[in-house]
């Protein structure tokens, strides 16, 4: 995956120099969860299972045209990303624990991708991306409610507690970026998106991986989507003589 975000990189210099670049804000919404396993050691945990929360995203992406198909778009967002989480183990009647964890992550992100666009530019077109999205979580909340029952005393607790990299989770994470969408002539583009990370994010033997998808709206800005007036106009030209 790193070999693939360096790839990603290179093209998108090479798009640089070929025309200049489109830019403009995105915001999306969405769901997101975890492929989870809890620890296999020191404790054999008897049930597992997580559910979705709602996601979201807001930032800006640059789409650098490679040639009338084919662009480069990276972008820079700041997305809300968790799921809930629920184990539990049993040892005896005298030591036994269920625990529900809510998870509430910031992550910072900059998407790679390489999209394709059907058509001619000046009308709408189809938009299918793939990439790599790096991340790095820049915080976030750990809501616990865990029932617990310890040498036949039953203890209840509820809190919110932040988040401590390292110890609940690590703060790299990389993942698969999947899109499609519709742009259209004014800029104004929608696209459904999903992203499940390759990365895990898990302390020691438990098992972390984000899913996330959704849809998201934006728009671009600049010369850099419209590399192909230049062309239909010398066609239309050569036409009237």
């Amino acid at each position: 995956m790193k070999k693939l975000c360096l790839v990603l990189l290179l093209i998108a210099a090479t798009g640089v120099l070929y025309a200049q670049i489109g830019f403009g804000p995105e915001v999306g919404a969405g769901m997101s969860t975890f492929k989870f396993a809890p620890p296999t050691y020191p404790i054999d945990y008897t049930q597992a299972s997580v559910s979705a929360v709602w996601s979201a995203k807001v930032g800006m992406v640059l789409d650098a045209p490679i040639n009338k198909h084919m662009y480069f778009q990276v972008g820079v967002s700041i997305s809300k990303k968790g799921c809930v989480r629920n184990f539990s183990y049993y040892r005896n009647d005298s030591f036994n624990e269920a625990v529900q964890q809510t998870l509430s992550l910031f992550y910072g992100e900059v998407p790679l991708s390489l999209v394709y666009k059907t058509g001619m530019q000046g009308k709408g077109r189809v938009t299918l991306g793939i990439g790599a999205t790096p991340s790095y979580l820049l915080g976030g909340q750990n809501k616990l409610q865990d029932h617990e029952v310890y040498n036949d005393t039953t203890i209840n607790t509820n809190g919110r507690y932040p988040l401590v990299l390292g110890r609940t989770l690590h703060g790299f994470d990389i993942g698969l970026n999947l899109s499609a969408g519709y742009e259209l002539p004014t800029g104004l583009f929608f696209k459904v998106y999903y992203c499940p990370g390759v990365n895990d994010i898990g302390i020691a033997t438990e098992l972390d991986k984000n899913r996330v998808w959704g849809i998201s709206a934006g728009y671009l800005f600049g010369n850099g989507r419209n590399i192909n007036n230049d062309t239909d106009d010398l066609i239309d030209r050569s036409t009237d003589k």
